[in-house]
């Protein structure tokens, strides 16, 4: 992967909406979520935390993979749509402009970037939510990346830990 693109999709991670993709066969669907963030530089893991009980956690579990779309903070329509998270028997994607990559799940054109994970593990703690973490198999940007420029945490990303 290249290392460059590696380090500032990593200084973007917690400041963006996500939309969090699993699929199992036909079975897919997706939520948003603001709760991602990078949680080992080699190999590069994230973790996401994700409300318990909802539709797309078997998904993750059974098909030990999962997909993050950095979405564009103006995007009005992917929160309308996955917000609340669609039922498993609706597919959320119908019409929409998706690619795969290493896993499978489907990886919204229209977001800032992308990465696509595999499950490495979960957490349950006795909480709302459950935390899952995933190894970066694959990422990728948009034009619209580029037009984002750096931010504030990528700036005091360049100075040494």
């Amino acid at each position: 992967m290249d290392a460059a693109l590696e380090q500032r999709i990593a200084g973007m991670l917690p400041q963006h909406p996500f939309l969090l993709t699993g699929r199992v066969d036909e079975a897919r669907t997706g939520l948003v979520t603001r709760w991602v963030q990078q949680c080992s530089d080699e190999p590069m893991l994230v973790s996401v935390a994700i409300p318990k009980g909802t539709e797309i956690e078997p998904l993750i579990r059974d098909g030990r993979t999962f997909a993050l779309t950095a979405l564009d903070p103006s995007d009005r329509l992917i929160p309308r749509r996955f917000t609340p998270p669609p039922p498993r028997s609706e597919d959320p994607f119908v019409g929409m402009r998706l690619l795969t990559a290493e896993s499978g799940c489907p990886i919204l054109r229209r977001g800032l970037f992308w990465l696509d994970c595999e499950l490495v593990g979960h957490l349950a703690p006795d909480a709302s939510h459950r935390i899952y973490l995933g190894q970066v198999l694959a990422m990728g940007r948009s034009e619209k990346f580029d037009e984002a420029g750096p931010t504030s945490l990528e700036a005091a990303m360049a100075f040494p830990n």
